[in-house]
């Protein structure tokens, strides 16, 4: 490329002179392509928060590809600001995802816990039906060594709701019924139990119904 820089510039100039072209236009420097991919990503990212971050993996899309060219600001900017809403949906969702849980595991525990409560009605009822017949037992056997090995022959076909036969437990002034309650088993919190007295029929009570609310899982 033919160019002339004067002899008095060469001496004097303590940068390099520009060179003067002879003849022709000097070459103008190479315009860099702006990156759209990355302006729309970041635009677009923008936009996408206004949907809580549900139409962000489009913009994310949209940055990563425009990452891949020259003026990555634009791209940078919407790559992060896309993620940020990826984020922002899932969490969302997650939320909704663990009310909607948590809200039907009340309501089954809810119907369990109302189910428990009508067996345990019925229990009280077989209870006091099996009570009848170890104290008319009772009555007719006059007791014995052997009476309470009887009386838990005598009420074992009695079943609760829950699938168990009732047994009897003898005490020092009189025995008790009882049903294992809805864990199956005995000597619980949950158990049911039925105390007889020694004396008349109408002084046999329930003496214990439910220690507390049992919820079945």
């Amino acid at each position: 490329m033919a160019f002339h820089t004067p002899f008095n510039q060469r001496a004097s100039a303590k940068k390099p002179a520009t060179p003067v072209y002879i003849g022709f236009q000097p070459p103008r420097p190479e315009r860099r392509k702006f990156n759209w991919w990355g302006f729309n990503g970041m635009w677009l990212a923008f936009g996408s928060l206004l949907t809580a971050g549900f139409a962000s993996p489009i913009p994310l899309l949209i940055s990563l590809n425009g990452l891949r060219r020259p003026g990555k600001a634009m791209a940078s900017i919407g790559t992060i600001v896309s993620i940020g809403g990826v984020v922002m949906a899932t969490s969302i969702v997650l939320l909704i995802s663990n009310a909607h849980h948590h809200r039907m595991h009340s309501k089954e525990t809810a119907q369990r816990n109302k189910i428990v409560k009508k067996q345990a009605k019925e229990t009280g009822v077989l209870l006091a039906v099996a009570a009848e017949k170890v104290k008319t037992f009772r009555t007719e056997a006059g007791g014995g060594a052997d009476f309470d090995i009887e009386a838990n022959m005598l009420i074992v076909e009695h079943i609760d709701p829950w699938g168990e036969s009732l047994r009897f437990d003898a005490g020092p002034d009189s025995g008790l019924i009882r049903s294992a309650g809805p864990d199956k088993t005995f000597n619980s919190d949950d158990d049911i139990i039925l105390a007889l007295s020694p004396k008349s029929k109408s002084n046999s009570k329930l003496a214990t119904h439910h220690s507390r609310e049992y919820v079945h899982n």
